[in-house]
């Protein structure tokens, strides 16, 4: 857009070589005495008319003088003036007042006096130079041509070159007839309709059509593109642009900027190195680093040195310390820290490596991977990140793959396992839950619940968390183990706990010695406020259960109980309210009187030092089974788990 119409302007400048070959047809007469003929060309010049002529050897040597209407001929050129001087000896002549050349093609100059040096080949014209052709003029106040050297210069005042509908004004212009090179100084100003050049000095050439701004330099075209640069070149035939030092373009459709810019308006090509910004305002979508490629047709971009995307249409954001983008094929791709922001899906993802498609909706992360999904209230940690809109799986690391799930309270569930991964079902509408598997070595922390199993599913249709593989739960002082324990959640608390075969509870009392247990088959346990208020235990109970005084935590009493089924009720204080139960055994003992075989119930195991201390402890490895633990499960194995990327 910037590009493609300067190479008219540099032909414009081909007036110089035109206006040149009209005045050498001309300058060879001064070499002869008015009809003689020159033995190197066999040329005549005539000398036509002349009111006055005469020479004069000891005023004017070999110089004769032609006065008063004075008109020559050569090879069909016609020369008029005032009056000349023709000095055959020394091969020049001089013509002075309304000086008038005119050619067969069509080329006219008028100035006000005109020489030419036959031995330094060089023809001058000087004052008021006025030069036209078909379409074309040139003015200005001094001209000079070398037919040595084959450069042709305009200097002295204003020189305005009119080519078609280009108009070129500088102080000064030269060009060279063989190489085609022309270079302009001194407030250059290019106009034609469609752009406007204001610059210092301009270097150009009109065969490969480029052209060197120097200096303060701004070019403006008719579709409102803008370019501010001290040191630019631009090529009209390929529409390349390269501007060295700080420089920037603007335009309706794009901005940009850096140290060192390349540009193709055509192609849509660009690239910056040095601080660059990119705004494309037709994509909505800024880009900055220290070295960017972008492709407005493509939408293409790739970016080094802290490069950072917005893409406002998409309403994602991208940094790294390397960055590929595009946004037609849906790609994009960093590396080194990076960091993805997408508002849209309420999601940020860092890590050292990160690739992701919009279209496909699947990604991928390496490298202290973090994935937060603000939307669904979850995030993932690990070395190793796939996920898709429906999918994810997050392994490795140090210290290891996370999970976590956000509550309204802030109270976020912490989950370690050594691979974890997410499913989605019925995505997009308002069914839509999600199931999240931990598996092996499964640790989990919230201030209210700690577990640690071998496998864990979490489903937020039902917001029940299963676990599997020997499980352990801690709510406050009270234990929890099982076959397999399901929890119901309130949006930050504990709801309720069902403990599946070999169910078992301890809850270590005060006096950090004793503690109250119970065992069955099943257990089904009810909390209010992250307190359990309710125990329910069914088959094969066994319980040992201590009495205190009533607003006292003295230790008075040992209840040992054997049953079917029994129901008990908690205060706040998480003292026994009342307890319910069918037919029953059991003894009361004295604190003193307390059998030792009545101390602990059957495979009692207290595992205080495997329980997650806080959200960091959950990476520590910590065995869940003594070497006394025997039992037989009672439930059978969870299904195989299989993640797949949905739609």
């Amino acid at each position: 857009m910037i590009l493609n119409r300067l190479y008219k302007a540099i032909i414009g400048h081909r007036i110089i070589i035109m206006m040149v070959l009209c005045l050498f047809g001309t300058c060879v007469a001064g070499r002869l005495h008015a009809q003689t003929k020159d033995k190197s060309k066999g040329a005549k010049v005539y000398l036509d008319r002349a009111d006055i002529l005469r020479h004069h050897q000891n005023d004017l040597p070999d110089v004769q003088v032609a006065k008063g209407n004075v008109m020559m001929r050569y090879k069909g050129s016609t020369l008029r003036c005032d009056s000349a001087y023709l000095n055959n000896v020394q091969n020049s002549f001089s013509a002075f007042g309304n000086v008038h050349i005119t050619r067969p093609d069509g080329v006219i100059m008028d100035s006000q006096r005109a020489y030419y040096e036959g031995y330094s080949q060089m023809m001058r014209a000087r004052g008021a130079v006025v030069l036209r052709a078909p379409g074309r003029s040139l003015r200005c106040d001094s001209l000079d041509y070398n037919m040595t050297s084959k450069v042709a210069n305009y200097f002295g005042g204003r020189g305005t070159l009119v080519y078609g509908n280009t108009t070129i004004i500088a102080d000064q212009g030269d060009y060279n007839t063989e190489t085609k090179d022309a270079n302009f100084s001194g407030n250059v100003v290019m106009r034609t309709p469609k752009y406007k050049i204001n610059t210092p000095t301009a270097q150009g050439n009109m065969e490969t059509g480029e052209l060197h701004v120097m200096g303060p330099s701004v070019i403006r075209t008719a579709k409102g593109e803008v370019v501010h640069t001290n040191d630019g070149t631009y090529n009209s035939k390929s529409d390349d642009m390269t501007l060295n030092g700080r420089s920037t373009i603007t335009s309706p459709q794009r901005d940009v900027e850096g140290d060192y810019i390349t540009y193709n308006s055509s192609t849509g090509d660009a690239t910056g190195h040095g601080k660059v910004k990119i705004v494309d305002k037709v994509n909505k979508r800024i880009i900055t680093g220290e070295d960017v490629i972008y492709n407005a047709k493509t939408g293409y971009s790739e970016g080094q040195g802290n490069v950072k995307v917005i893409d406002n249409r998409e309403q994602r954001t991208i940094t790294g310390d390397a960055v590929i983008y595009n946004s037609k094929t849906g790609h994009s791709e960093g590396h080194g820290n990076v960091k993805i922001v997408d508002d849209k899906k309420q999601r940020v993802i860092t890590g050292r490596d990160l690739i992701y498609n919009d279209k496909t909706h699947e990604g991928e992360g390496r490298g202290n991977v973090y994935f937060i999904d603000h939307k669904a209230k979850h995030a993932f940690k690990g070395d190793y990140v796939h996920y898709t809109d429906s999918a994810a799986i997050a392994f490795g690391g140090t210290p290891g793959a996370e999970a976590m799930d956000f509550s309204q309270s802030k109270d976020t569930l912490h989950v370690h396992a050594d691979t974890i991964s997410m499913k989605g079902f019925n995505m997009n509408t308002p069914q839509m839950y999600r199931k999240i598997y931990g598996v092996n070595n499964v640790r989990a922390y919230r201030t209210d619940i700690q577990a640690v199993c071998g496998f864990l599913v979490s489903n937020t249709k039902d917001s029940t968390i299963t676990l599997y593989d020997y499980p352990i739960v801690w709510n406050g002082s009270r234990q929890l183990v099982g076959d397999s324990i399901r929890a119901y959640m309130n949006d930050s608390t504990v709801r309720e706990a069902y403990v599946f075969g070999n169910a078992f509870s301890i809850e270590q009392l005060h006096d950090k010695v004793h503690y109250n247990q119970l065992s069955s088959k099943t257990m089904h346990a009810f909390f209010t406020d992250g307190k359990v208020r309710r125990v329910d235990a069914i088959d094969n109970v066994l319980a040992i259960y201590y009495y205190t005084e009533k607003n006292d935590t003295t230790l008075m009493g040992h209840n040992y109980t054997e049953t079917d089924t029994l129901r008990m009720f908690m205060d706040k204080r998480r003292q026994l309210e009342k307890i319910w139960l069918s037919k029953s055994t059991g003894t009361l003992s004295p604190m003193t009187q307390i059998p030792p075989e009545r101390l602990k119930l059957p495979h009692f195991e207290w595992f205080e030092e495997v329980r997650p201390k806080d959200k960091k402890d959950i990476f520590r490895r910590a065995e869940r089974k003594s070497a006394t633990t025997v039992r037989n499960a009672q439930v059978a194995p969870p299904p195989m788990q299989r993640i797949e990327g949905g739609k």
